[in-house]
């Protein structure tokens, strides 16, 4: 699994500057629904 700062980093990489308070805030949102999915697809596939 991926953790949030690795995904932070990967960003800030790509778009060549530090993150905005409100990008960071979306990317939580985006990890915390990705921690909360899956399981449920791993539980699909197995």
């Amino acid at each position: 699994m991926v953790s949030f700062l690795e995904i932070c980093k990967d960003m800030e990489k790509k778009l060549g500057r530090k993150l905005q308070d409100n990008e960071i805030r979306f990317l939580q949102w985006m990890y915390k629904r990705y921690k909360e999915e899956q399981p449920k697809r791993i539980l699909e596939l197995g």
